[in-house]
């Protein structure tokens, strides 16, 4: 199997990836399902209030064509004339511009999952007036994708028109003697069948361009392994940075905790392979383990014990219960309380007794 390039784009885009494409305005979104939809509403809005726009536009045309429209001078320019064209229009027009506005906007909102405004999409690039760009774009295979689509569309559009207008086309003929109110019934029972019969084939086209329209934009997101590390550098930082920083850490909290060993009241140890150093004063509850390690930090531990006259007691079960069972900075549990304090009472007794001997 041959090994893929580093500069390969062969992973999947992470999220930060693709939610920066959103911010951008990339966003997988097919164009003609929204005008399908658009158009199917359209229609339907349209075919429902047919009564109300035909009375509405014969009301309008019998208004502007009467004996008083061209008698009355003062007629076209009567103050509540404008009004009452405003109101027809809009009485006309209103539901069904209300549809497609809904219609539109729900659509949107379904294909990008929420709202989301870019700025950025709207930018004016200096490198979209490049014509040499510009001709690298007409002649991808994106470009050859998007005509072959068009091309297959308008075909069905013209296939359809033309079966639904061969199939009336008796009716179609008988037209030229009838009604003016026949004719546009007619037309708009015919101009409804075709529209749902368009809208029936581009709506399956339409949902088939909204996958592709997905799977170009997450191809176009695809990412190299080098820009996969990059971004993880940049959101969880460099792991060799982060790999000092704990060390830095860790060496910090060692000579924190070999700070008090001087100040320790015992150290326990194993005999070298473990160390545990015990604080305890008059007025705690129990004693405190301040420092712990094993190995090369226990033998640490011993010497600086050593050093600063901390007593050194070998219980090898005792320091290994101790390392085990409590953390630093934690009192001892009570069922280590009696080892301990045996070797407590034990370092009292012995610092006594140098005492008396100095003495006497």
């Amino acid at each position: 199997m041959a090994a893929t390039s580093p500069q390969e784009k062969t992973e999947q885009p992470t999220g930060k990836r693709i939610n920066e494409a959103r911010q951008r305005g990339q966003i997988p979104k097919s164009r003609d399902l929204t005008a399908v939809s658009i158009l199917l509403v359209g229609g339907l809005t349209i075919y429902g209030c047919g009564d109300l726009i035909y009375e509405r536009f014969s009301a309008l045309l019998k208004m502007l064509w009467s004996r008083e429209a061209f008698t009355n001078p003062g007629f076209l320019t009567g103050s509540d004339l404008p009004v009452k064209l405003v109101v027809s229009i809009f009485v006309m027009l209103g539901p069904i511009m209300g549809g497609i506005l809904v219609a539109a906007i729900l659509l949107n909102l379904t294909q990008i999952k929420g709202f989301i405004f870019s700025a950025k999409a709207i930018n004016i690039s200096l490198s979209n007036l490049n014509p040499i760009t510009g001709l690298k774009r007409l002649v991808s295979l994106r470009s050859l994708i998007e005509l072959t689509k068009s091309v297959f569309k308008l075909s069905i559009i013209g296939y359809v028109v033309y079966s639904v207008l061969w199939g009336e086309r008796s009716t179609l003929i008988e037209l030229s003697g009838s009604e003016v109110s026949d004719i546009l019934r007619i037309t708009g029972v015919l101009g409804i069948k075709i529209l749902m019969h368009v809208c029936a084939m581009m709506l399956g086209l339409s949902l088939l361009d909204f996958v592709y329209q997905k799977w170009q934009t997450r191809k176009d997101l695809m990412m190299t392994r080098q820009e996969v590390k990059e971004e993880h550098k940049q959101t969880e930082g460099n792991p060799q940075v982060k790999s000092r920083i704990r060390s830095l850490q860790r060496a910090l909290a060692r000579k924190r905790m070999l700070s008090k060993v001087p100040k320790a009241s015992v150290v326990i140890t194993n005999p070298t392979h473990y160390a545990v150093a015990l604080m305890y004063k008059p007025g705690m509850e129990a004693p405190t383990v301040v420092a712990k390690g094993v190995d090369f930090l226990a033998r640490r531990i011993i010497s600086l014990g050593r050093k600063h006259g901390v007593p050194i007691v070998q219980n090898p079960p005792l320091a290994r219960a101790l390392y085990k069972q409590v953390k630093l900075e934690e009192s001892i549990p009570v069922n280590l309380y009696r080892a301990v304090a045996k070797i407590l009472a034990y370092i009292y007794q012995q610092k006594q007794a140098m005492r008396r001997n100095q003495n006497g």
